[in-house]
């Protein structure tokens, strides 16, 4: 069974989303951009990743494994991450019976053929919308056995965008990290590399969604620069993210649900 839930979140994280303003006027951009954002047709994700080259493979899902995780209450669709050497992380909202859900994961070390039970997450949603929500986003390194997931939640303190890491190969995740405070719920895309990890979000506020993107030199730990990708001229939903050796790409379908959608991509530099 899960652990209990826990019934409110470290003052001091409620500060996080504020550091990087904070500190803008002493460091420099986190990032390069090498572009202005690549219009690629509006055909699946996976063609994102084949103009970017290989070694961004974030980009895309990982494929499905052998058997599917499915824990009683599970909201459809679960997200995994094969972290390589047979073992493969799975996670997704289990819906409790007052509609909201309680975020969880599991491990499998065998290939995805059988799986762990579920491991909670964050079990402080207050939201009361069933499994109408946006699903999680998880990545995994089995070198490090750091697993990382990221997640839209309405949280006692505020509703937002959030980040939650573990550190013992998904045997526990500790506190989660809010990554942006806003009303609207938000699809939400994770990548790592070594001490760098990346979050790539729908903002939760404003009128017209655009995407923004937090960065991590310390594993998750504080996400130290906090920059949006996408303007406000079109709506950027449905980001992706993906990190390499000092490289980084963002993809995200630009275009109204009333026209037609096209997918752009941008790639950058990362210090």
């Amino acid at each position: 069974m899960p652990p209990p839930a826990r019934l409110s979140r470290s003052p001091l994280l409620l500060l996080a989303p504020l550091l990087p303003t904070l500190l803008a006027a002493c460091v420099r951009g986190p990032v390069e951009w090498t572009d202005a954002g690549d219009r690629l047709p509006a055909s699946p994700i996976v063609d994102a990743r084949l103009a970017l080259g290989a070694g961004l493979p974030e980009l895309v899902d990982p494929p499905a494994p052998p058997v599917a995780w499915a824990p009683p209450g599970l909201c459809e669709p679960a997200r995994y991450a094969d972290a390589g050497a047979d073992e493969w992380y799975a996670v997704g909202w289990l819906r409790r019976a007052d509609d909201s859900a309680l975020l969880a994961a599991a491990r499998s070390d065998d290939g995805g053929r059988t799986w762990r039970p579920p491991v909670a997450v964050d079990s402080l949603d207050r939201g009361r919308t069933g499994c109408t929500r946006p699903a999680p986003a998880v990545a995994a390194d089995s070198a490090s056995g750091y697993v990382h997931v990221a997640y839209f939640l309405e949280a006692p303190e505020g509703a937002g965008v959030f980040f939650a890491h573990s550190m013992e190969r998904g045997e526990m995740f500790h506190e989660p990290v809010p990554i942006s405070y806003g009303t609207r719920p938000s699809a939400v895309s994770v990548a790592a590399w070594r001490d760098t990890v990346a979050v790539a979000y729908e903002d939760p506020n404003g009128e017209r969604p655009r995407v923004g993107l937090a960065l991590s030199r310390t594993m998750g730990h504080i996400f130290e620069d906090r920059l949006f990708v996408t303007g406000t001229s079109m709506a950027a939903t449905r980001p992706r993210v993906a990190v390499g050796a000092g490289r980084l790409a963002v993809a995200w379908r630009e275009g109204d649900t009333t026209g037609a959608t096209g997918l752009r991509v941008r790639t950058a530099r990362w210090r």
